[in-house]
């Protein structure tokens, strides 16, 4: 319960024949946490994939291709392998994926074809529109031999116009008011020796050419031309729409096909290439790894069943040194709090595991923090709905849950409802009062500092003592809590007795942690300090209520209207007070374990324990 699973090195050794029995059974099991051969083991050489694993490989991007095409996501549970997707074997899968792929790119074909049509409609309908603001007919953009042309925007017409006039007369230009930034749209039609002079005056003016590629060549009205365009764009749309219906359609009919597919080749797929992870020679295999020790006996019956006793498992515990994979074993209630470990760091194998102990205090802390009836069963009621509605947010749910249990149960000791301590002349009972008794609850505070900081030195006792033996544990952890009875000593009883305590301390904690305990000295006092904020964030927030309360209790007594009003601001100043509450409760209370209480005896950094055949063993 205070430290991860119990785990045991295995080698698995067999002839190569067995091999692909071998690894089918390792994946069914997912007990072994494989560790990958390097080529310097054994003297032997990292293995090869099964022949199989290319025809896999290239089969799943195709279904993940498919998928993607589809907007096919989520998770389906594999429970029988090809019988869940419908199919005998891989050949039956591959032909079922190979003609749903066909289908899907010619879709997909036909609808790219459309948008790229429309995307060109859509330029050729701006630039019409462009001729037809004008006035201008569809063959007056015809080549020339004496004339040459210019069509865009300009700032101002006019302007140009004068400008023009400067260097030539033999110019005709046509003009209209475009939109606010574009100013005007213009074509001019000029003698084809002045073209140069013509592009210099434009090009002082803001000229911004529009092309007219696609315009060139048409003839007749504009405005049957737009029409043309716009029955055009509406054929391309409906064959857009019929495209995504039927894109639709396969998405519904194939869905849990390729979920299932996706899964089946991952797992097969993770099969084939195990070999990379082994030590091969011609005619054995080696694979090296971790397994829990209760499953242990599992394994070796399982494994010589499927091989025909053909294959032999050596286990052996742990030596110094050794990374070993970590799997949490908590009880069920504390099991939630994994999840704090997994956001900070998993334990090392052979350290306490602080779950069980950050089950109790959190929501003790959390509690104390938000310490209300009223907020607490809000809250309560609000994290199942989002446990309900937001499944992926569950880890963090589960946690804040005992949490808000732990804040109504304090909020019957602190007598307080949504920050009133009386409602009709009747006082609520109470242990404590949050808003009237500040000195008790700053010196209740930190009280729970002083008791949990002292526990993590103990919990570091028993970890240093593992490792450094019973003098350099006890100058190393237990140290520190003599230092504080030193001080104790100093200021209840007597200088010189406490003084003689705390350098003896001092020196021991020389001993264990040499000059970094000497640089964490000061460093006792305000994490001790620290825990302050248990009274100070809880005492801010009930103050809070308190003032929301009397402005909502002012305004009522203003009639009606003022009810209302004093209803709203209730409800508003409750919701962002609760918020603040939560926030708070939660941040303060995790950071008073991470770096109050952890630093005192855990260290972390192990990996997880990942077996073979489980979604996420590589």
């Amino acid at each position: 319960m205070f430290a991860p699973e119990r785990m045991k090195r295995v080698t698995v050794i067999g002839p190569s024949s067995v091999m692909d029995r071998a690894v089918r059974e390792l994946h069914r099991l997912k007990a072994v946490h494989i560790t990958d051969h390097s080529k310097g083991e054994f003297e032997l050489d990292i293995g090869s994939p099964f022949e199989r694993a290319d025809r896999l490989s290239e089969l799943l991007v195709t279904v993940r291709a498919i998928s993607s095409a589809l907007g096919v996501s989520g998770k389906k549970e594999l429970m029988n392998g090809f019988r869940a997707v419908g199919m005998k074997n891989l050949a039956g899968l591959n032909k079922a994926v190979k003609r749903l792929n066909s289908e899907v790119s010619s879709i997909l074909a036909d609808a790219k074809e459309a948008e790229e049509k429309l995307k060109k409609l859509s330029l050729k309908k701006s630039q019409l529109e462009f001729v037809q603001k004008l006035g201008l007919g569809l063959d007056a953009f015809s080549d020339y031999k004496s004339l040459a042309y210019f069509v865009g925007t300009v700032k101002d017409a006019q302007k140009l116009r004068k400008s023009l006039l400067i260097a030539t007369d033999k110019f005709e230009l046509f003009s209209a008011e475009g939109k606010k930034k574009l100013g005007f749209v213009i074509a001019l039609f000029i003698d084809s020796g002045k073209k140069a002079e013509a592009a210099e005056v434009l090009a002082a003016s803001g000229f911004a050419e529009m092309p007219l590629a696609d315009v060139k060549g048409l003839s007749g009205p504009v405005s049957a031309a737009i029409e043309a365009a716009n029955k055009e764009r509406s054929r391309l749309e409906r064959q857009v729409e019929a495209n995504e219906k039927l894109l639709a359609r396969l998405s519904v009919k194939w869905h849990d096909f390729l979920l299932l597919s996706e899964q089946l080749l991952a797992a097969e797929l993770e099969k084939a290439e195990a070999p990379l992870r082994f030590a091969v020679s011609k005619s054995a295999f080696v694979i090296q790894g971790w397994v829990p020790a209760s499953e242990l006996d599992t394994l070796e019956a399982t494994l010589s069943k499927a091989t025909g006793e053909r294959i032999f498992v050596e286990a052996e515990p742990p030596k110094q040194g050794d990374t070993v994979p970590v799997r949490m074993s908590n009880p069920k209630p504390a099991k939630p709090f994994e999840f704090f470990m997994r956001l900070y760091s998993l334990p090392k194998y052979d350290e306490i595991d602080p779950t069980v102990f950050t089950f109790i205090t959190f929501p003790l802390f959390f509690g104390f923090i938000l310490g209300d009836v009223g907020y607490g069963l809000v809250t309560f009621f609000l994290l199942f709905w989002l446990k309900e509605k937001f499944p992926a947010a569950s880890g963090l749910v589960n946690v804040l849950i005992p949490a808000s249990v732990s804040s109504i149960i304090f909020g019957f000791l602190f007598g307080e409802v949504f920050g009133f301590e009386q409602a009709f002349g009747v006082e609520f009972p109470q242990l404590i009062s949050r808003a009237h008794e500040i000195n008790a609850m700053l010196i209740t505070a930190v009280a729970i500092g002083l008791l949990h900081v002292n526990l993590g030195f103990v919990l570091g006792f028993v970890n240093e003592l593992k490792h450094k033996g019973l003098f350099k544990a006890f100058c190393a952890k237990l140290s520190w809590i003599i230092l504080q009875l030193g001080v104790a000593v100093w200021v209840f009883w007597g200088a010189k007795a406490g003084i003689a305590v705390s350098a003896a301390a001092v020196a021991l904690i020389y001993i264990g942690e040499s000059m970094r305990g000497m640089v964490e000295l000061p460093g006792l006092l305000s994490n001790v300090v620290s825990y302050t904020r248990l009274a100070a964030v809880g005492i801010s927030s009930v103050m809070l209520a308190n003032v929301i309360n009397d402005i909502s209790k002012g305004i009522a007594q203003s009639g009606t209207i003022g009810i209302a009003a004093s209803v709203i601001i209730l409800f508003i100043g409750h919701t962002i007070n609760l918020a603040l509450g939560l926030l708070g409760g939660f941040l303060q209370s995790l950071r008073l374990h991470y770096v109050e209480f952890f630093t005192k005896f855990f260290e972390g950094g192990a990996i997880p324990f990942k077996p073979f055949g489980s979604a996420q063993s590589k």
